[in-house]
């Protein structure tokens, strides 16, 4: 597979959204890099349909916290499906399947740690409060891989310490 682009973000993000994580995709593909996201709803869903409708999905790569593809929640599996049957590849997590959410919730933290441990770029669409995608960004800032964070309204911000060390896109620029 070649470099690799985390592409992240908010379960909350609207499909406003969508084409501009398609356009972002788009050119991210275009550029060499291959797709990673977590399989979420929102942000992760987007890019993943992205790389679907791309015809792109042996270059895309779901990082699961789950065992299993049942694992994903119900609004993302036909979509999974579909990227499965399209050639793409999904790094099955530890998590079993109705796991106590403590679990789920460290299977998951995990997850975001291999995507950017395997990523050359992160980029991030944020929405309202999003810890776990603040989670990610703090990871590859730490891990020195760049990010690129796109403030896509609800009241999305980054700490000062993040937004110091990353291409901030404001809202008003992504409109």
């Amino acid at each position: 597979m070649s470099r690799l682009a985390g592409v992240i973000g908010s379960r909350s993000l609207p499909a406003s959204f969508a084409p501009l994580v398609a356009h972002v995709v788009s050119l991210l593909l275009s550029r060499g890099y291959s797709i990673a996201s977590g399989g979420a709803f929102g942000a992760d869903s987007f890019a993943l349909e992205a790389v679907i409708q791309q015809g792109a999905a042996s270059r895309g790569i779901i990082y699961s916290a789950w065992v299993s593809a049942s694992g994903f929640p119900s609004s993302v599996q036909p979509q999974v499906s579909r990227f499965l049957a399209s050639g793409g590849q999904v790094v099955l997590g530890s998590c079993p399947v109705g796991a106590q959410r403590q679990e789920a919730v460290s299977a998951l933290l995990g997850r975001n740690r291999r995507l950017v441990s395997a990523s050359s770029v992160i980029v991030a669409f944020l929405h309202s409060s999003s810890r776990g995608s603040l989670y990610t960004v703090r990871q590859a800032i730490e891990q020195g891989v760049p990010v690129i964070v796109f403030l896509c309204g609800g009241g999305a911000s980054l700490p000062a310490d993040l937004a110091s060390r990353c291409c901030v896109v404001t809202e008003k620029e992504v409109v």
